[in-house]
């Protein structure tokens, strides 16, 4: 995940927002107070192309039996985007300025109607809705994709601001770089509420909330077919003679399924109260752990740093059992590698040398102390080195990798791959192609990592992120949740979408695990996104996480031996501590089980 929040798209990212017809919004109270209109007025005419080449062609149409508007600005984009990366989405669009000023953290609501008159080369129009900072920084208050048919669908957009703007220093803008189209856009509007959640506001949801929703029956199905083991268990005196009544406690004691975490070596080794506390709630609570930010290419030739925090942090993990994710050799941006790298690019052999020690160093260093490695890390929106040295490189960074250390499995990880309601249709389609061309050509390639930083207004559906998942099963290779958490104010939202995601991710055989992107509001990339306050209070969605993973898939069985001293205890896969007594005599062991075809074992008593 970029600092940066993926380049321009990510940069300063708040709240994007919903599509009300295909996730719907809590229905509204009456406004206590009219909000306020600060688009211009005559807002189409005001529209202009702020980026594109060619230049999308516009001009203003009738629209004839539709409520509320009898215009629209009909758009034809006939280039194609200028690159296969996430600039491409951004490189042709149409604008306009807001007209009146907006104050940071203020309640706004943007709405806007669109209709396809000719599709995309997908099938479907599509589109991105940015309210952006006009120039300078692009700093986004607000963003959401958009996918859409021949009907008109309106789209409604509740968000805060990320800052105060004087008028014409906003701006609303259509990305249009997703190929030739027809598409047209009415009644544009974006009101400011005022601070905090006025009446009025709406509120947003997602398809697949409510309690008795289809999919979750199905997904309790797979659960129990693709998570669970039968635990047989036998009993026998010292003599290798069966003891029937023998009671049998099987306790879990922990997952075979990954439920990790990001971390931070430097809080981690930290030798006081806080560090202290925050190593206990990572081991409370996660299996596996990853350092956000220390492994990264410019943290790692930072030696003091290696030697004080990351090695130590690194050891701290393996000897407390955590399973061990390392992200990441190589991001492929200029501005997120050592600034002489890219200082190369007019020495393709030189940036190639340096690259490849720096992989060579740092896995080789590593052997044996890191489960999976995200070796590559974005391509789709970081691609610098790339439009040098070509996408080939990819399959080499994996080989290289694997020469310096033959242990790990080796992951490609990527974002907007099943975030945005699932309608990054380009992003997706690059992710795939990267995925099989690094299979199809025997790169050591171990597994899928795909993030997950949900909007809170744009919440992918439970049932379609199953679909978006298995979209990737044709490699055959693992798939990791790599960066999932909820960026809303609203925590019984957050709670309720973290307990579906887990729901669903957990049900697919495919999902090796789900690892967050911090856990702690004082040491994340957003404090929103956290499971645990400042104070190390657990909010709402960190509950939702321990009721599911210790709760709910959490075994704790008792069972009696029959006639023949056997007994079976069927429960989710992971490691046990079996506990028999027959003659007033226990026997305590330890057991693994960590596939669907369960374990045997032969307790002897006595």
């Amino acid at each position: 995940m970029s600092r940066l929040t993926k380049a321009r798209r990510r940069l300063a990212y708040v709240i994007p927002g919903v599509l009300l017809s295909a996730l719907g919004l809590v229905a509204p109270a009456a406004a206590a107070e009219p909000p306020t209109e600060i688009m211009p007025a005559n807002v189409l005419e005001a529209f202009t192309q702020f980026t594109g080449n060619p230049a999308p062609q516009t001009e203003i149409v009738t629209v004839h039996g539709q409520p509320g508007f009898d215009k629209a600005l009909q758009v034809t984009v006939t280039g194609q985007p200028s690159t296969s990366g996430l600039d491409g989405e951004y490189s042709l669009g149409v604008g306009v300025p807001a007209a009146l000023p907006t104050v940071k953290d203020e309640a706004m609501l943007a709405t806007f109607w669109v209709r396809s008159v000719t599709p995309t080369p997908s099938g479907s129009g599509l589109a991105h809705f940015v309210f952006e900072q006009n120039g300078g920084g692009y700093a986004k208050s607000t963003q959401a994709a958009m996918k859409f048919g021949s009907a008109w669908q309106r789209f409604q957009l509740p968000f805060r601001m990320a800052a105060g703007y004087a008028a014409g220093q906003v701006r609303v803008n259509f990305w249009l770089g997703y190929g030739p189209q027809v598409l047209q856009i009415a009644g544009v509007s974006v009101l400011r509420y005022g601070p905090g959640t006025p009446a009025g506001w709406p509120a947003a949801t997602y398809a697949g909330r409510d309690p008795g929703a289809s999919w979750r029956a199905a997904a309790d199905d797979r659960i129990e077919r693709n998570r669970k083991g039968n635990l047989y268990i036998k009993v026998v005196d010292s003599e290798g003679h069966l003891v029937p009544g023998a009671t049998v406690q099987a306790d879990m004691t922990e997952h075979a399924f990954k439920f990790g975490t990001a971390a931070d070596a430097v809080r981690l080794m930290a030798q006081n109260t806080s560090g202290q506390k925050y190593r206990d709630t990572l081991l409370a609570n996660f299996n596996q752990f990853t350092l956000g930010n220390n492994l990264k290419w410019n943290h790692w030739e930072n030696l003091a740093e290696r030697e004080t925090y990351t090695l130590p942090a690194l050891r701290w993990g393996r000897d407390h059992g955590l399973f061990v994710r390392g992200h990441t050799l190589i991001w492929p941006s200029c501005g997120l590698m050592p600034a002489d790298v890219c200082g190369l690019r007019d020495d393709p052999a030189a940036l190639r040398h340096r690259i490849d020690t720096h992989i060579t160093d740092e896995a080789g260093a590593l052997a044996g102390t890191i489960d999976e490695w995200d070796v590559v890390n974005e391509p789709y929106a970081n691609h610098d080195v790339q439009d040098v040295l070509g996408d080939g490189e990819i399959d080499r960074w994996f080989r290289l990798t694997r020469q310096a250390d033959p242990g790990p499995k080796l992951y490609l990880n990527d974002y907007d791959i099943i975030e945005d309601n699932g309608w990054e249709v380009r992003h997706q389609d690059h992710f795939t192609a990267r995925v099989r061309a690094l299979k199809d050509g025997g790169a050591p390639i171990g597994g899928i990592g795909i993030q997950g930083h949900f909007a809170g207004e744009q919440l992918t559906p439970p049932a379609d992120l199953v679909t978006l998942i298995n979209r990737f099963a044709g490699p055959g290779l693992p798939i990791a949740i790599t960066e999932f958490d909820v960026g809303t104010t609203d925590e019984q939202l957050q709670a309720d979408y973290t307990r579906d995601f887990l729901t669903a991710m957990f049900s697919l055989p495919q999902v090796t695990g789900v690892s967050t992107f911090g856990f702690w509001e004082g040491d994340t990339w957003d404090p929103r996104r956290a499971l645990f306050r400042t104070d190390w209070t657990p909010k709402p969605n960190a509950l939702a996480w321990r009721d599911l993973i210790y709760g709910t898939w959490w075994t704790k069985a008792s069972a009696t031996t029959g006639p023949t001293g056997s007994t079976t205890v069927r429960g989710f896969l992971g490691d046990y501590t079996v506990k028999v007594t027959a003659g007033g005599v226990t026997k305590e062991v330890a057991v693994s089980m960590s596939t669907i075809s369960g374990k045997a074992i032969t307790v002897v008593v006595g």
